[in-house]
């Protein structure tokens, strides 16, 4: 059964493949947008990631100063394997979620806590939720074309600054990878281009490097412009008015270069 999931890594997208996994059967409501599924082996939890569910929501919709909701449901896998079902993809222990969609519904995938590894941390969990959570508002605020690594038109937010933004708010949320983040940037690095970064950061010869780079970037790059700036940019995108390569920065080779150099922006 897997393998017959995992043909279809040939024809879609992450976002566009998941299909929920047999062992999930239960539900519940959160609020009129948001629910969850999960299996009853997780039924003592619920009431937990009920409320982390709508706390974390609630924080990035305040980030974001947005009005109205997004309909989201969470998905709770009770094991790697039924979250190698849905997302058609040889998870690790260490794949904690995944944002996508399924007909036509906003949707994200987690590992139960229950199970282990990274979501058993309240802390982490409730940053790996604000995470993927920020996928689906910059998706709907900027009408990204598609969310998930990859972009299909030039001329779209860039992987970049939605991972940055995702991590970013994560980091808000969950201390602990805010003091990772800042102490693996404190280290020398040779970033990539940003038009390197721009389209697919799993395709970059040191992943872990991207994201942080990712992350580093749009830190501060919403210090210098400000966070009303970058949600108009998002905004301004539905409409494709926004040229996103006027954000640049040159001459970063090195977290030493940074602090030289900087992010200059056109």
């Amino acid at each position: 059964m897997l393998e017959q999931r995992f043909d279809l890594r040939k024809t879609r997208y992450l976002c566009e493949r998941f299909k929920k996994s047999p062992n999930i059967t239960e539900e519940c409501s959160v609020a009129d947008h948001l629910g969850i599924c999960y299996s009853a082996g997780d039924a003592s939890i619920i009431t937990s990631v009920r409320e982390l569910f709508l706390r974390t929501y609630m924080y990035v919709k305040d980030w974001f100063d947005y009005r109205g909701d997004i309909a989201i449901d969470l998905w709770v896998a009770p094991e790697t394997v039924d979250l190698q079902y849905m997302t058609c993809l040889s998870c690790g222990d260490g794949f904690a979620s995944a944002p996508g969609s399924r007909n036509g519904k906003n949707v994200i995938l987690f590992v139960s806590p229950l199970s282990g590894g990274k979501n058993a941390d309240k802390d982490r969990f409730s940053g790996m939720l604000a995470h993927e959570i920020t996928h689906h508002f910059v998706t709907d605020i900027s009408h990204a074309t598609i969310f998930y690594m990859k972009r299909k038109e030039e001329r779209n937010v860039p992987v970049w600054i939605e991972e940055g933004l995702c991590q970013l708010i994560q980091s808000e949320v969950d201390p602990s990878f805010r003091m990772k983040c800042d102490e693996d940037i404190a280290r020398p690095h040779s970033w990539q281009p940003l038009q390197d970064v721009w389209n697919d950061l799993s395709s970059c010869e040191d992943v872990d490097t991207a994201y942080l780079q990712a992350y580093e970037e749009t830190k501060t790059l919403v210090e210098k412009k400000g966070k009303a700036e970058i949600i108009r940019l998002l905004h301004l995108n539905r409409t494709h008015s926004v040229d996103w390569s006027d954000l640049t920065c040159k001459g970063k080779k090195s977290k030493k270069d940074n602090h030289e150099h900087g992010l200059q922006l056109l």
